[in-house]
């Protein structure tokens, strides 16, 4: 079988997407540094980076994915997993925290920015801009359905 299919046998996702994440820059082991991402956002905007953001970011951060069109139940959005997205938007981040019940860390942004995605200390990915809503229960989970256009 080809390379893409070896992580596609470990369940961690489906084959599809991890085509898209390896064409993206994604390889397993990858790490990248995330406190230049901390800092910046600390400073302009008082967010606190949580674990979860943390481990996330340092898997995927820097990742974008042109992906669009038809999806598997709704369109595919495309993605771009830089927290700096939000750096500005620290009053949005406030709101969809609190409407999500948890402490909201930027990211990344889809859908042409048009969406922010956040992901809470639970690793839980939750997407919005005016409200929010559950994206995902693990980032794994998340990056397949904003890949593979799923609801």
């Amino acid at each position: 079988m080809t390379e893409t299919s070896e992580a596609g046998s470990h369940g961690r996702w489906s084959d599809e997407s991890d085509g898209v994440l390896r064409a993206a820059g994604w390889c397993p082991g990858r790490s990248v540094a995330t406190a230049e991402w901390e800092r910046v956002l600390h400073e302009h905007g008082g967010f606190e980076m949580h674990e979860a953001a943390r481990r996330f970011l340092a898997e995927f951060g820097g990742l974008a994915s042109v992906e669009r069109g038809p999806g598997r139940t709704m369109a595919r959005m495309g993605s771009r997993l830089d927290p700096l997205a939000a750096e500005w938007d620290d009053e949005v981040f406030d709101v969809l925290s609190e409407e999500a019940g948890a402490y909201l860390y930027p990211v990344g942004e889809a859908d042409r920015r048009s969406t922010y995605l956040g992901i809470a200390p639970d690793g839980k990915v939750y997407a919005g801009m005016d409200s929010v809503s559950l994206l995902a229960d693990t980032g794994d989970e998340a990056l397949e359905k904003l890949i593979e256009g799923i609801r």
